[in-house]
This record gives C-alpha cells, structure tokens and sequence, in this order.
C-alpha cells in the first residue's frame, strides 16, 4: 500500500458525525469578472450553504469536534468566542441536536436589543457566561470546566474556532470534497483564499494539500484581525500535531505558510473600505451576501490580487466563503 493510501486510510479511520450538507457548490463568478475586467476566472465555494442557519466553516469541524467528545463520553461542552461568535452559536445549536448541555464563554457586552448569534444562543438555552477580554475567556473557560468535573461532570473543551488538531481534520476533508469537485468539473485551481484567525481552517486545508493535493495549489489565508505571525503561529499550533496524527512526518516552517495582512484594518470587528467593497461588488453582481468584518476582508485580498494581475487570464481561483452571515443582522 502507497504511503498516501495508508495516510488516507487512517484519516478515514477517525471518528466523525455527520451534520453539514455536504459537498458545498461551487460557483462561477462570471458577472464580477466580466465587470471589473478581471483576467483570471473566479470562482466561490459556497460554505454559507452547509446548514445549521447559515452554515460556515465552523460546522465543519464540529463533525470531528463532537464525535471525539462522544468518544470521550462528555455530558456538556464548551467554547469561547466573542458575544457574537459564529463558532459559539453553532456550537450551542450542534451540542442541542446532540442532546448535550453548551456552555458559551463570550467576551464583549450582550447586545441589546439582542440580535444575531448571541441571540439564537440564547435561543439554543446555552448558558452563557460574559468576560470583558479576549485574554479573559480560556481562564473563566477552564475555571466553569474545573468546577463542574470536581462534581462528577465530564466536560469537553473546545477551543476558539474547534482551532486544534482535531477540529482541523474537518478542513482535510473538505480538501478531499475540493479536490473530487475540481476533478470532475475540469477547473484547475491556482489558488485558493480564505479568511483565517484562529488558524484550523488553513491548518486542515495545508494538512490535505500536504497530504493528498496532485498538483500546485496556493492556499492563502487573509487576517481580519492579526498580524502574519500570529496568525502562523495559530495554524502551526493545529497543523503540526494534526500531521504527526495522521503519520507524516512532514516538516513545515512559518515560512512555509502564505498569510496576508494588509486587509486586517483596525482589527476584528471592523469593517475597511476595502471590505465593504467586496461585500457590495458580491451582493449587487452575484446575489452572495458575506459577513461585513470577516469573510469580506478575504474577499477583498480575493479581488485585489486578480486586479493587480498577480494571477493572469488562463488561471483559476477561489475564495472560500466560511460562512458568518448573522453578522448581518
């Protein structure tokens, strides 16, 4: 057996749960193209469309999230995030599917009226516990998590975005759904752009391009919010260890890891001219809503380089759309 089909085998091996509408479409951009005068083809994978109210990536890692804490047999979980955190809400929706009690440590204010994630959250009957800092929330985290396992309790802790070895596996196979897509559909990608924070998606999508990818790919993370090298230092945190559990021993430096930062603007949270642009251009030519502070910032690298010629006419790329949308409303 090759070392790739043994590599493959294994992954397949690892437990997961089913929940997202799988696989997610892939679509043309032809109007955005054809307007801006663009040489490259542009194309978007539609993970806004995997379920769970609006999708996103985070659903994705969930799958292998949640099976390792039914393996593990936990009776709750819980995660970290900002008061309007995606991954949160999905988490306290997946964990109330599942039967599971959610416990959500947010930092930030509890929006009033309430609105968007924090209030399907509170929906979902999530308890919910607020701090005033992003430094705040792994600390209150442990401290909620410890209390309950001094009384018997089995918690399961998922850190921020399902960003760990685990979570990651989830963007392995949506490399693997990347690549039978792209096969049958004859498209040949050069690069593919995602918004990346908290490290996971980019770590799973390295992890499968590493791993199983038959030809040159570009995988380019976009920072809403920090600087390249936290933002490498986020993936490598996942991406290493993921790697040695799926038998490689493939080596992997910083340098190895292409993320681009002049997108962030002010940081999480805030909007840029640039971001609003791109949400507009994807909304008024293609029907595609994206969130104002995330996915409209890797979107806005997206056009960028195909205006600036760095992929020419002959060449394909894809953005990644990783969900987010109730931070619309």
């Amino acid at each position: 057996m090759s070392s790739q089909k043994a590599t493959l085998k294994r992954f397949l091996s690892i437990p997961r749960l089913s929940l997202a509408n799988l696989p997610t479409p892939i679509e043309e951009c032809g109007r955005i193209r054809k307007i801006l005068g663009l040489a490259p083809r542009l194309f978007i994978k539609r993970d806004d469309d995997l379920g769970f109210l609006a999708g996103g990536n985070k659903l994705r890692k969930l799958e292998y999230a949640l099976a390792e804490a039914r393996r593990r047999k936990a009776d709750a979980v819980i995660t970290v995030g900002s008061v309007q955190s995606n991954h949160a809400r999905i988490t306290a929706m997946v964990a109330r599917r599942l039967g599971m009690p959610c416990i959500l440590v947010l930092n930030g204010e509890a929006p009033l009226p309430r609105r968007g994630n924090f209030l399907v959250a509170e929906r979902m009957g999530a308890e919910i516990h607020l701090v005033g800092s992003r430094e705040e929330r792994t600390v209150r985290m442990e401290e909620i998590a410890a209390g309950l396992e001094a009384r018997g309790g089995r918690v399961y802790r998922i850190p921020l975005g399902a960003s760990n070895a685990v979570g990651a596996l989830g963007f392995v196979t949506a490399f693997l759904e990347l690549l039978g897509q792209t096969k049958k559909s004859g498209i040949r990608l050069s690069a593919v752009f995602i918004s990346s924070s908290s490290g996971g998606t980019q770590a799973g999508l390295e992890a499968g391009r590493r791993l199983f990818g038959r030809s040159p790919l570009r995988i380019i993370g976009v920072s809403p919010d920090d600087p390249i090298e936290a933002v490498r230092a986020n993936i490598l945190s996942a991406l290493r260890p993921l790697l040695v559990r799926l038998g490689s021993k493939i080596p992997v430096g910083d340098e190895e890891l292409e993320v681009e930062d002049r997108f962030r603007g002010p940081g999480y949270g805030v909007s840029t001219p640039e971001s609003e642009e791109a949400a507009r251009l994807f909304a008024r030519l293609e029907g595609i809503l994206l969130d104002p502070v995330y996915t409209s910032k890797g979107a806005a690298a997206f056009l960028d380089y195909a205006r600036r010629g760095v992929f020419g006419r002959g060449q394909s790329i894809l953005f990644w759309h990783t969900g987010g949308l109730l931070g619309l409303f």
